[in-house]
């Protein structure tokens, strides 16, 4: 009984081993038939490139499905232009146009996706083919790090359409079409320094001339910041700037008509030095007007987000105003009006930042005591009270007071000391009017 269960089992063994041979050898076929075949459309392919006119073959990329007994293979054909017989790709601006396009076709087969197979070859154009007033663009794609950007779509309109995707080297490149004005688009999701997407450049084409444009694009980023006031406690504001130098007006705002928690800024280009974020919408609000190391040494503001990172944290500190109202001759009143003006003329930010309505009750004598969030900068203060609640509105109005105290301009206090505004019981102090209110 042992002898034959050991010969069963060894008989087994040869079956399986000698079945596996064959479906070795017959997967080896399999591959070597489907790369053979490949080969062959790929060379089909080229000579098929060869007979068409040099004006469609100019930037062409094509994908198309090509079955053979019953075996759908993908062909894709794609021209390049080059600079010359080394096939060097035309990624430069300089006085020579391209000279010939390198032609591909790369097949797969659904048997093996991952071993296509590339046949190439350089066609050089007939004098005259594309008459003399035709030059070369070439759209270069580079991220925040320099490096190319392969693989993405660029639009060139004009006089006329083309489209090409870009090559290993980040370049998009159009010969021989007409010189004249054209403006370059890209899309794919990408955002330019200034957040725009989808990115745009002009290019002028010369006659004869290889001409470059390079945009650097990257995956847009974003933040969420969260306001604190100056005792590290949560506190609401309703807009923020980002800023960095490479922004064209060196910072951008992104506002609201609410108070929140927190603010988002979106689409943004994810700088290496990152990003300056405050509370505000002038330039006078940046904290680093006041005191160029604040984003250094502040431990608040600075964001610096990854390309495609979503919502990256940051708090902000908002500075306040503290402001005690009083009737100058030391009584009660009814009625109480409040607002807050910024006043920077050397950064035209004048506006209207805090307005409180009517506030009825009961003011004792002690006056009426109120703290008001606000961004960096200078500001003033009007108070308008009634003695009752039909009585006649009275007015006063502080100098410049808060934010910044001193007058060179360096870093203005986060949290000053209240100050006293006393209407007096006629009249008016200052030019201070409800009219000024929104």
């Amino acid at each position: 009984m042992v002898e034959v269960l050991i010969g069963t089992l060894l008989l087994a063994l040869t079956t399986a081993t000698v079945l596996n041979g064959m479906d070795g050898t017959q997967k080896t076929a399999l591959r070597n038939k489907d790369r053979s075949v490949s080969a062959t459309l790929a060379q089909q392919d080229l000579e098929r490139l060869r007979s068409l006119p040099p004006t469609v073959l100019s930037n062409l990329d094509q994908t198309r499905t090509v079955t053979v007994a019953g075996v759908p293979y993908t062909v894709r054909s794609l021209t390049q232009w080059v600079r010359d017989a080394s096939g060097v790709v035309s990624c430069t601006s300089d006085e020579t146009d391209s000279e010939y396009l390198k032609l591909s076709a790369t097949v797969t087969s659904p048997s093996g996706p991952d071993r296509p197979v590339t046949a190439t070859s350089l066609l050089a154009p007939p004098p005259g083919a594309f008459g003399d007033d035709t030059g070369t663009a070439t759209v270069k794609l580079t991220d925040r790090d320099g490096g190319p950007l392969a693989g993405v779509g660029v639009d060139l309109e004009g006089p006329s359409f083309h489209s090409a995707t870009t090559n290993d080297a980040g370049c998009a490149v159009f010969g021989f079409i007409a010189a004249e004005e054209w403006l370059a688009e890209v899309d794919g999701g990408l955002v330019t320094w200034s957040g725009e997407t989808p990115a745009q450049s002009p290019i002028t084409v010369a006659p004869g001339k290889t001409n470059l444009t390079q945009i650097e694009l990257d995956r847009p980023a974003s933040i969420r910041a969260s306001f604190v006031d100056p005792a590290g406690a949560a506190t609401q504001w309703k807009s923020i700037s980002v800023s960095n130098a490479k922004l064209p007006n060196g910072y951008k705002p992104f506002a609201s008509a609410t108070t929140s928690a927190s603010k988002d800024a979106d689409n943004l280009f994810p700088f290496n030095d990152g990003y300056g974020v405050f509370a505000g919408t002038c330039e006078a609000n940046n904290p680093a007007v006041w005191d160029g190391d604040y984003f250094q040494t502040s431990g608040y503001g600075f964001a610096d987000p990854a390309p495609g990172v979503l919502l990256d944290p940051v708090q902000i500190v908002v500075p306040r105003v503290r402001v005690n109202v009083k009737r100058s001759d030391g009584t009660g009143f009814a009625v109480v009006r409040i607002y807050v003006r910024q006043i920077d003329d050397d950064y035209d930010c004048e506006s209207v930042v805090y307005n409180s309505g009517e506030i009825s009750g009961s003011h004792p004598a002690a006056g009426y005591s109120f703290t008001v969030p606000v961004p960096f900068g200078n500001y003033q203060v009007c108070a308008a009270i009634r003695p009752t609640s039909s009585g006649t509105w009275r007015f006063a109005l502080t100098g410049t007071t808060g934010q910044p105290a001193n007058p060179d301009r360096t870093k203005p206090p986060l949290d000053p000391a209240a100050i006293e505004i006393k209407v007096p019981t006629s009249g008016s102090s200052g030019q201070c009017s409800l009219a000024q209110a929104p």
